[in-house]
């Protein structure tokens, strides 16, 4: 009796435990932030990306421009990697972080190069959460823990450091469903987020996000999926994608299924109930420009100093595919190219670093049973790096909410210019104005109202004030 008497107690403990919100205004809460100075691991990266042939002789170095502000965010959260095959949620205190790095720097640390970043550490739910037979609403608990955190963390962003800033979301596996609900709770009725969004990439996951014949009305309501590669390039939407070897059976969604949890729905995470019968809701996988099977452009991975990348070009064969058969199988099929002598074998990511997840990160093996979910980013990371600029390129510049707009607006006279430039506001001090050019580099730096801007080629240009209140960003065309 006393035994059940205590542990009893303990789950109690553990339920209050994970009740009380996580801080995120203190710094060892992030793994990537501006505030921190010597331990964001996107200020460790050096961006350096070679190019190597198949005999793994050099064949270019290319060098992006690390961490800067550009005006544009990054707002990423990892995927699961909590290998506890047990039930529950991680505690703060327990997270892997060296692991949660180096995941951080496979995947998408090659975009810190697009501006600052942003990524919190969050309780997120163990593997065993998705191993086990559990009920949905006992999946719906466990996950409702970790998105809160996220929801924190980017409340906590918001209010703090956007500053009216464009955002890119981006997420992976588990990540990739805190994304979704990220996308459902903040700006899915919110048309000032929604504004600032370039572009939110869920990987890894089928994420349903439109009716048959739509692209909204499934797990979101106003957030467009991303229309078809080959189309006018849209922001604001959510592009998702997975990745398969040819020989992995296809699977599909089953009716107890995560897209399927109606207390997802009833707790607004995911904007309604899917139809478990008909399946009628269709995938938004985008499958950029692999409607036809041909070779990837160029396969991008973190190499073995764990700071640079690597990347081969044609080692692999990519196919957008489905069956028609199985709701929710679409996914980009991946076939290996295997070229005469090749030794592209890197090996593989220094042994001995504790909670290392997986031994073959850096270039995958051709494993049958595998259905690459581990690589569903590095596959296509040459594509997103060539999407990325021209969708932040077209997002128009945010502002301040519309019910402001009239007393808190950045007057800047003339624009068009080709000469001098003016602002002012109505109601507020303008402190300090920064000048960047479309790449976000910073141009100069102005204390007064007034500068020109005759020495600057045509282009567009952004004006980033700020003021003894808040701050603004506002575009500036240079004729």
């Amino acid at each position: 009796m006393k035994k059940i008497v205590t542990i009893f107690t303990a789950i109690i403990i553990a339920a209050n435990v994970f009740a009380q919100s996580v801080n995120y205004n203190l710094p060892q809460n992030w793994m990537c932030h501006p505030v921190l100075k010597h331990t964001d691991i996107a200020r460790q990266q050096n961006l350096t990306l070679t190019v190597k042939n198949p005999d793994l002789t050099i064949d270019t170095v290319i060098h992006y421009v690390p961490y800067a502000d550009t005006l544009v965010d990054i707002f990423y959260v990892y995927p699961t990697i909590s290998m506890d095959f047990r039930l529950g949620n991680v505690a703060m205190n327990d997270i892997d972080t060296i692991t949660a790095k180096f995941v951080y720097s496979e995947q998408v640390g090659i975009y810190a190069q697009f501006g600052r970043v942003f990524v919190p550490y969050y309780r997120q739910a163990k593997i065993g959460v998705f191993i086990h037979d559990t009920t949905q609403s006992l999946l719906a608990g466990y996950m409702e823990i970790a998105y809160n955190d996220i929801d924190s963390a980017f409340s906590n962003y918001l209010k703090y450091y956007n500053h009216g800033h464009k955002i890119i979301l981006m997420g992976h596996s588990q990540g990739a469903d805190h994304v979704m609900f990220l996308l459902r709770k903040k700006f899915d009725t919110n048309p000032q987020l929604q504004s600032q969004l370039v572009v939110a990439l869920c990987a890894g996951e089928p994420n349903y996000a439109s009716v048959d014949g739509s692209r909204t009305g499934g797990a979101l309501q106003n957030i467009k999926a991303c229309p078809p590669r080959g189309s006018e390039p849209e922001c604001g939407c959510m592009m998702n994608w997975r990745t398969w070897n040819r020989a992995y059976p296809v699977e599909g969604l089953a009716s107890f299924s995560f897209f399927f949890n109606p207390y997802f729905v009833s707790k607004g995470l995911l904007y309604q109930t899917y139809d478990t019968v008909n399946h009628s809701h269709q995938e938004a996988n985008y499958d950029f420009g692999y409607t036809t099977h041909k070779p990837i452009a160029r396969y991008i991975s973190i190499d073995n100093s764990g700071t640079d990348y690597v990347g081969f070009d044609n080692m692999f064969r990519a196919e957008a595919t489905q069956v028609d058969t199985v709701p929710g199988s679409a996914h980009i099929l991946i076939d290996t190219i295997f070229t005469f002598k090749d030794q592209r074998v890197i090996d593989s990511f220094p042994d001995g670093i504790p909670g290392q997840l997986h031994s073959v990160i850096p270039v995958p093996l051709d494993q049958p049973h595998s259905n690459y979910h581990i690589w569903d980013w590095q596959f296509v990371q040459n594509d997103v790096l060539q999407l990325l600029p021209k969708l932040i390129e077209i997002t128009s510049p945010s502002g301040v909410p519309e019910e402001n707009h009239q007393e808190n607006t950045v007057i800047i006279y003339p624009n068009p210019s080709n000469g001098n430039v003016h602002l002012s506001m109505h109601n507020q001090k303008i402190k300090c104005i920064r000048l960047y050019n479309s790449q976000g580099e910073l141009i100069e730096e102005f204390f007064k109202n007034d500068f020109s801007v005759s020495n600057l080629t045509a282009g567009i240009y952004y004006i980033y004030t700020q003021t003894d209140k808040s701050t603004f960003t506002n575009k500036l065309i240079k004729q």
